[in-house]
């Protein structure tokens, strides 16, 4: 609540806090869970972003591209190890840390090739599937004194059976043919 004298406007200030967030990222197939990986934000000193007479770079406390390709290479990485994985497809929303240039290169020079889905089209991709199972896992109970959330988070994703795997893969492959016909979801 706030009050000024008549004919002038009430200014109230409110105090404004930012949540850190924690970014997820990960990859599935039909086959298995390949990655999973936790970033958490990088604590900043301050909130000035740049320090005067600085010469060196200053951390980013989000996820950015240089992330994302570290996690495409891991994942990557685990997929040459099984014969199953040749030539798939990495499916990869319009993100613009997906989009990358370098990232879709350095996919197809590992032999893999990328589909980047149409915008607001969460059913065409079977992770959406699973981080809303593993979401629903992680908000059912607080976290103890002894866990973390990466702990918990890890648990929520090994805790996703094959069997439901396979059918957020299938489930979005259906869907495919009703998007090229385009038809409504």
């Amino acid at each position: 609540m706030a009050w000024s004298k008549k004919g002038e406007r009430a200014i109230v200030e409110t105090p404004t806090t930012r949540a850190k967030t924690t970014t997820i990222l990960g990859a599935i197939s039909p086959f298995g869970i390949i990655n999973v990986k936790v970033r958490r934000p990088y604590e900043a000193p301050s909130k000035k972003r740049k320090l005067p007479g600085a010469s060196r770079a200053i951390k980013t406390t989000g996820t950015v591209t240089g992330h994302y390709f570290n996690f495409v290479a891991s994942t990557l990485n685990v997929m040459d190890e099984h014969e199953q994985f040749k030539n798939f497809y990495i499916i990869m929303d319009n993100v613009p840390i997906h989009t990358n240039v370098d990232i879709a290169r350095y996919v197809v020079n590992r032999g893999y090739g990328c589909v980047y889905l149409p915008p607001y089209s969460p059913e065409l991709n079977p992770i959406e599937q699973f981080w809303s199972v593993v979401k629903s896992k992680l908000k059912r109970e607080k976290l103890l004194k002894k866990e973390t959330l990466s702990s918990r988070i890890s648990d929520a994703s090994n805790s996703v059976l094959y069997s439901d795997l396979q059918g957020f893969c299938q489930y979005s492959a259906s869907k495919w043919q009703v998007w090229f016909d385009k038809q409504p979801f």
